[in-house]
């Protein structure tokens, strides 16, 4: 039996990013990842706000001197594929609201390749094809049995996405709602923004829709409710934006589930934490999980360390981190409370006369200004009075989490 200081679930970038601090702090660390290979299958938009790619520790830095023979193809393109200043937000036929938030689209493979080399270079131990198939206790210790090894573990970091499996093994409640992310690459760069499409009353199952350019691709995708035909609507949807596109043109097929719910009740108990996606931490308005992620993983290290120099891992020291974490703008109530407005409570014509309101309007930021107006222009649409309290909270969701999406 393997014994490690720390064990991390998911060799994603989450699990990567708490892998690179606990490997930098001499632990003895290893990260066990189900498939075959790190950055596939690939479940991702691939957009991130330049401010989180220069803020958030561990981010990767592309140097093409260190990209190994498996990637030789990727010595070609960049770790960023388009720089932009623009994101669009289509509501239905009724107006376009726009922001201007530096972001870029990214080579999502190579971002999680730069990743695990540099846990890699730091000393982390990575274990591919390794499923998770029991954690029990034993001895203030955790036993962990994969496909392929059994381990033991002071501690467990829960990195392993959407499916929570580690979570519900610690006897944690997962994720309650998810919805299903389908995308499309597809040959050209068919837009010259960040471009977001809310259209209730052509796809009533739709959450929204986008398209997010690259440097020779488009990834236009949608996010839509679990039980739909997302696959024929996504055509649908593309048949309307993009007529242009045809099926040739298609050039790769991604589908995955999202957790929608918002942070799960509780981040950890005695041995364990969760991060990411596994913990609910992912923007429920724009559903994107790459620097939430990293930043959790993060801050579950940093604690997984203090833990390890204390040789206390009580769920009254792990939840140090759970603290942390639910302070952070990511995790506040109002996003989540947006959600259920925008995504439940919210009919077509709601939809539509909220894109009447802010249509033509930068909502980079939303000040005292903007909020007069928003209820000036509401006074035009008695309709929308009875709900201008929920049209704000929507407003406010978005400025609030715009840049830890995509």
């Amino acid at each position: 039996m393997q014994q490690y200081d720390v064990l991390i679930i998911g060799g994603g970038p989450t699990g990567l990013s708490a892998g690179i601090s606990i490997a930098k702090a001499g632990l003895n660390a290893v990260i066990v990842e189900e498939h075959p290979k790190i950055g596939h299958p690939l479940a991702c938009g691939e957009g991130l706000s330049v401010d989180k790619m220069q803020t958030i520790e561990n981010m990767p830095k592309y140097n093409s001197e260190e990209i190994d023979d498996d990637f030789l193809i990727q010595r070609k393109n960049h770790l960023i594929e388009q720089i932009l200043s623009t994101q669009r937000f289509f509501f239905g036929t009724s107006g376009v609201a726009t922001s201007h938030l530096e972001t870029v689209t990214i080579n999502r493979p190579l971002f999680d390749h730069l990743m695990a080399k540099e846990a890699q270079k730091n000393g982390i131990e990575l274990s591919l094809q390794s499923r998770v198939n029991e954690i029990k206790r034993d001895n203030n210790s955790l036993i962990i049995k994969t496909n392929t090894h059994t381990y033991r573990s002071n501690l467990v970091i829960g990195c392993d996405g959407p499916s929570a499996h580690s979570v519900k093994m610690m006897g944690l409640k997962g994720p309650s709602e998810y919805v299903q992310g389908v995308e499309f690459k597809i040959k050209g760069t068919l837009t010259d923004a960040l471009d977001f499409y809310f259209d209730f009353s052509r796809f009533p199952k739709m959450h929204y829709g986008w398209a997010f350019p690259k440097r020779s691709s488009t990834n236009i995708g949608i996010v839509i409710d679990p039980a739909s035909n997302p696959n024929s609507i996504l055509k649908r949807f593309i048949d309307i934006h993009f007529s242009e596109v045809r099926e040739e043109d298609i050039i790769q097929r991604i589908a995955g589930i999202i957790p929608a719910s918002g942070p799960i009740p509780n981040l950890c108990t005695d041995n364990y934490m969760v991060a990411g996606d596994a913990a609910g931490l992912t923007n429920s308005i724009f559903y994107g999980g790459i620097a939430i992620g990293i930043h959790s993983g993060w801050l579950a290290a940093k604690t997984a360390i203090e833990a390890c120099k204390s040789e206390n891992f009580s769920k009254k020291k792990l939840l140090e981190y759970e603290y942390k974490c639910r302070m952070m703008p990511y995790a506040d109530p109002i996003i989540q409370k947006a959600h259920q407005i925008l995504y439940s409570d919210f009919t077509a014509i709601d939809l539509e006369n909220f894109g009447f309101l802010i249509n033509g309007w930068d909502i980079t930021h939303i000040g005292i200004w903007k909020k007069l107006l928003l209820s000036l222009k509401a006074l035009s649409k008695p309709s929308m009075l009875k709900k201008y309290k929920k049209a704000r909270i929507i407003a406010y969701g978005f400025s609030k989490s715009r840049d830890w999406g995509f």
